[in-house]
């Protein structure tokens, strides 16, 4: 109880110095009231409306990287269990955009509630999940706690864990011990993910390697979406000229993007740039400092006139996975500065080749069998981009062939997504098996526990 209240008053503080943060953020959501009520674990009253025999499981997936991942994850679940319905919550907006898109008669999207006890619980009175998913890693003390008070399992699916996550962590070990033993299973990414989560203390037999969901990021738009000859007319490329992507850049990279473009300009004048920032609330500000520097800018909205625009700066979501297909040079941002990298599967689903910094630790896995396999190119300097970048744009034929490369390496780790999805339906059959053993059949009663049930 102690140890509850001095986390409570802790997020408290800390939400109090992070408020101004918040507020920014608040701006960027489509509803900003609803983004409020539900972080304070006011989601509709509708949701506690249930189907007989139906069940409900709590998907948390945080930003945009994370949603996008649980998309095949979801429509297995889906497929699999017909009785299944699914609370998908995201903590930022633009995640929030993108859930918005899975949302359906057995898809319900919300905001994930802050961590503090009362706006927890409200939240399993209304979702009265059957069991708690958290994708990759978050570890929230309160809803966990809440979890076991309830008798709900909570299990990590996709799970990651970073050498630098896994530090922190580990630094905070003595506070995280029981939370990490509380965790019902981890479902993880790589034997290396599993690795860590067992030594925070994740019981050894409930943590499993099970692949990347990331690989199977919507592998039939591969054939699907615009054509790119619509995408060229409808952001002012001309049919012809070449088009450099860079996908999901940080701060202190696009200024070296820029200066690499303007040397690949000297020998191949027709070249257009794409700079997708990887929060695209910076997208005005980018395009001014990049226009104050010489560069002719425009922004993706309003649709840029054709011709007048040399770096053409994304400010809108889910274009970027479509505009891969125009290019014909990529570098995936996060990876010149220490953040650790972003997803190139969409890139390689379509045969598109990678360029990427040093810094990919985020991704090593995928990174690592992309740069084996000659589907992916670290360039540790500015210049080596700019080398590299020029090599393939004068020989289409071996940037034709590195694309295809990259496809069928990511193509032979696809199948994440069912394996998990299959693995979390077994478990709670089992579970449900188990129970209905312990109560003499009343395990309906035990699973509504997350209504508001309390169990001893």
């Amino acid at each position: 109880m102690l140890s509850s209240i001095f986390y409570n008053l802790a997020f408290a503080v800390f939400g109090i110095f992070y408020l101004p943060v918040f507020l920014v953020k608040i701006k960027l959501a489509d509803d900003p009231d609803r983004l409020w009520r539900e972080r304070w674990g006011r989601l509709p009253d509708s949701w506690k409306v249930r189907t007989e025999g139906q069940r409900t499981v709590w998907l948390h997936a945080v930003s945009v990287g994370e949603v996008n991942a649980v998309e095949r994850f979801v429509t297995e679940l889906l497929e699999q269990d017909p009785r299944l319905d699914i609370v998908l919550t995201t903590v930022t907006p633009t995640g929030q955009k993108i859930a918005q898109k899975l949302a359906g008669r057995r898809v319900r999207v919300g905001y994930f509630p802050f961590d503090l006890t009362f706006a927890v619980r409200r939240c399993f009175d209304t979702i009265c999940p059957e069991a708690v998913l958290l994708a990759e890693t978050e570890v929230w003390p309160n809803l966990l706690s809440e979890a076991k008070r309830r008798n709900i399992p909570v299990g990590i699916v996709n799970g990651r864990l970073s050498e630098k996550s896994f530090g922190r962590y580990r630094a905070a070990g003595f506070f995280l011990k029981n939370i990490w033993a509380g965790i019902g299973f981890v479902l993880a990414q790589t034997e290396e993910d599993a690795g860590r989560f067992r030594a925070l203390g994740v019981p050894r037999e409930a943590v499993r390697e099970m692949g990347n969901m990331k690989f199977d990021q919507v592998a039939a738009e591969g054939k699907d979406g615009p054509s790119p000859e619509e995408l060229r007319k409808r952001f002012g490329f001309g049919m012809t000229d070449p088009v450099f992507v860079a996908g999901s850049t940080h701060p202190g990279e696009e200024e070296i993007l820029a200066e690499v473009f303007r040397q690949l300009k000297v020998k191949f004048p027709a070249l257009k740039m794409v700079i997708a920032p990887r929060h695209i609330e910076r997208s005005e500000d980018l395009a001014g400092k990049l226009a104050s520097a010489g560069c002719r800018t425009a922004l993706s909205v309003p649709a840029p006139v054709a011709g007048s625009f040399d770096v053409l700066i994304l400010n809108q979501l889910g274009v970027l996975k479509y505009l891969y297909r125009t290019a014909d040079l990529v570098f995936m941002g996060g990876s010149f500065i220490p953040h650790g990298g972003q997803n190139p599967v969409e890139a390689a689903r379509f045969d598109r080749a990678v360029m990427h910094g040093p810094h990919v630790f985020n991704f090593n896995l995928i990174y690592r069998e992309l740069d084996r396999g000659g589907g992916a190119f670290l360039v540790r300097e500015p210049g080596d981009l700019t080398a590299l970048s020029e090599k393939f744009l004068s020989d289409p034929a071996l940037r034709r062939e590195a694309g295809i490369k990259a496809n069928q390496i990511v193509s032979r780790l696809r199948g994440a997504s069912k394996r998990q999805a299959g693995w979390v339906l077994t478990f709670l059959a089992a579970r449900r098996g188990i129970e209905r053993t312990k109560v003499d059949g009343k395990s309906e009663k035990l699973f509504s526990a997350g209504c508001g049930g309390k169990m001893s």
